[in-house]
């Protein structure tokens, strides 16, 4: 029998509000693991994520609780923690409400920098379900090395909390071409599932393209249209791990 998981990627407006029944559906339709944006905690008034540090218990709350509810694993987006000086964009994971652990971002943007955001201390691998889960964020995918770095730990799936800004000329074509270029290599390069979490809506003010997505090294398994990118959507897919 092949190993199988059914895994969610919730594209959501920004400001951590999910309606807790949402779980309740998520859960009787037997998903087992779940992925939230980049940022998603953040309300829409705040311009500087720094500001959001005294809020980590209170998020980490609600991530415990989203385990919780849906029974299951939650990649919980991310939020801002502070460690002495330095200040982290992290991703926490959570499996029925017990903390997995933390990843937080390697490469952050030129932007995160200059507030202040520090580059994590590498990558790592969270063993849960039976499976080898990876966490890359956002501006990580960017750079070749964050997936082959990724390739040596062997992951079965890599969970990508993320917000892109929107981008007004930009065609079809050429979303469809970046999602190649970016998550189907980068899946090639590991041999994994890449499961893609978008935000949408605005963010520190600025207007966000949510094109949530599920690949394998073989291709696109689903994703959302661009005629759908400004919406909260949420895309489900059973994934054959024996199939890698």
């Amino acid at each position: 029998m092949s190993r199988t998981l059914k895994i969610a990627a919730l594209q959501k407006r920004m400001g951590g509000v999910i309606p807790p029944a949402q779980f309740d559906r998520l859960r009787d339709t037997g998903v087992d693991l779940v992925c939230l944006p980049e940022y998603f905690f953040i309300p829409d008034r705040v311009r500087n994520q720094i500001n959001t540090a005294d809020h980590r218990l209170r998020y980490l709350n609600l991530i415990e609780a989203f385990s919780r509810r849906l029974v299951g694993v939650v990649v919980g987006g991310t939020i801002v923690e502070r460690e002495g000086p330095y200040y982290y964009n992290a991703c926490h994971v959570y499996d029925c409400g017990r903390r997995l652990g933390v990843y937080r971002k390697t490469h952050p943007t030129p932007h995160e920098r200059e507030v202040g955001i520090s580059p994590g201390d590498g990558f790592k691998i969270f063993e849960c379900r039976g499976i080898r889960l990876a966490v890359l964020i956002c501006a990580d995918v960017l750079y070749p090395e964050s997936f082959e770095a990724l390739s040596e730990l062997k992951p079965d799936l890599i969970a990508v909390p993320m917000t892109s800004p929107y981008r007004h000329n930009e065609t079809v074509a050429e979303k469809f071409q970046r999602d190649l270029d970016l998550f189907v290599t980068g899946a090639q390069l590991t041999g994994a599932y890449i499961l893609k979490a978008c935000g949408v809506g605005l963010l520190m003010g600025q207007r966000l393209q949510g094109r949530s997505l599920i690949c394998a090294p073989w291709g696109i398994i689903s994703r959302v249209n661009p005629r759908s990118e400004m919406l909260e959507t949420t895309l489900i897919e059973t994934i054959d791990l024996d199939a890698l």
